[in-house]
């Protein structure tokens, strides 16, 4: 026998909590619009099992795991608070087919995950996680009853369509909204690989994230735009309150000289009894280090050592990388004479198209970053103009070594 409907069984679609007054128009800087949207979701979330649940798997939650009782919820609610994942609790495979055997309508009265489109994603995934062909069988039929038709309708609004979008169509789904496929790239479900397609989005989000501010989302919804935008926020998290664009971070680079005039290298001990203290940098690790101090306050999102796809025998490897800047850092070391400049513009060259073989990489900038030991500055702007030459090459710095250091001079 079909279960009855309950309010809470409408988990994702609490369109009943759309009487919360939204923020006064004059809130229009970003961030106080987030923390006041994520106030109201946590006091409209707190006595609901899903919403809490959905805050908690977007990590939102202030709290720790919601509380209430998991096996008194409707057949529904646990499939769907399963799909999320937080909780210790699982719902067996008959419990679920039992679910997708029912009809969407009851006597002609929708059930209530027909216009709930969070629920019916939690679903999904806990059918994804249950990894059983006949159950995955089971719920395109059952969301195919009631899916294609919603969408085609106008009860959803544009994110809620989207949702749907990807509950029926998965990979093939195309999306009006910028937040449901930037969401479904954070979560890791459906990567947007292109750096460029992600800053577009961003830039519509920002938009559709404003609108907010007099619109009357429901909780679910709201909660979906708070993780986004923190999600965003890290994506494009830069110190400098403007960011920075590529020829500031050149230009950051070129003048590390001025700061390694103060670089320690000394003949006696500064203080009393002590030892001369001496900074070798004596590799391309050391440059690379030297070069992750410098630019790590500044972009907090910095990664080095990032391993990418396979070309053939080949492992590439990037030394640093900027996300936010979408730009990969090459270091180089000249130690001495026996390295030749057109050895390295050899080596850049390999090295950027092996970057480019790789899908998420193939259009970011590429800095070169060359630790000259042997300061052979007479040298410097023809290998330059050589470097950047390169195809995919964006910028070129040379820094000499300073001329208190010892080692690697060029006899």
């Amino acid at each position: 026998m079909a279960e009855p409907a309950s309010a809470l069984e409408r988990l994702g679609d609490d369109r009943e909590d759309r009487a919360i007054p939204m923020v006064p128009v004059e809130k229009d800087n970003a961030y106080a619009l987030r923390e006041y949207l994520h106030r109201k979701v946590i006091e409209s979330a707190h006595a609901d099992p899903f919403k809490s649940s959905f805050l908690h798997f977007l990590g939102l939650s202030k709290d720790g795991l919601p509380s209430f009782d998991f096996a008194a919820l409707s057949l529904y609610q646990r499939c769907a608070i399963a799909g999320l994942g937080v909780l210790d609790e699982t719902v067996s495979s008959q419990d679920v087919s039992r679910l997708l055997g029912q009809a969407a309508k009851i006597d002609s009265t929708p059930r209530p995950w027909v216009s709930d489109m969070f629920g019916v994603m939690a679903v999904k995934w806990l059918v994804a996680q249950m990894n059983e062909a006949r159950i995955a069988r089971e719920f395109e039929n059952w969301s195919s009853e009631f899916l294609a038709q919603q969408i085609s309708g106008d009860h959803l609004n544009l994110f809620e369509k989207d949702i749907a979008a990807y509950v029926l169509s998965g990979d093939s789904a195309v999306y009006a909204s910028a937040c449901v496929p930037l969401f479904l790239h954070y979560r890791r479900l459906r990567r947007i690989e292109d750096h460029q397609s992600r800053m577009s989005l961003i830039g519509r989000f920002m938009v559709e994230f404003r609108a907010q501010a007099q619109g009357d989302a429901s909780t679910a919804l709201l909660s979906l735009m708070v993780h986004v935008f923190d999600q965003v926020n890290q994506d494009l998290a830069i110190v400098p309150p403007k960011g920075w664009s590529l020829d500031d971070l050149l230009g950051f680079l070129e003048h590390i000289p001025v700061g390694l005039k103060r670089w320690t290298w000394e003949d006696s001990g500064r203080t009393r009894g002590a030892e001369p203290a001496k900074w070798p940098v004596e590799n391309e690790y050391h440059v690379q280090n030297l070069l992750y101090v410098l630019l790590g306050p500044i972009f907090n999102d910095i990664a080095d050592e990032v391993n990418l796809q396979p070309v053939g025998q080949k492992n590439p490897r990037i030394d640093l990388y900027l996300p936010s800047l979408h730009t990969v850092i090459e270091v180089k070391y000249r130690k001495d004479v026996k390295k030749s400049f057109p050895t390295l513009i050899g080596e850049i060259a390999e090295d950027a198209s092996l970057y480019r073989a790789d899908a998420k990489y193939k259009d970011a900038r590429i800095v070169s970053f060359l630790w000259d030991c042997t300061r052979a500055t007479e040298e410097h702007t023809k290998f330059k103009e050589g470097v950047l030459k390169i195809e995919g090459i964006n910028g070129c710095v040379v820094v000499s070594a300073p001329s208190t250091m010892n080692q690697g001079e060029n006899t």
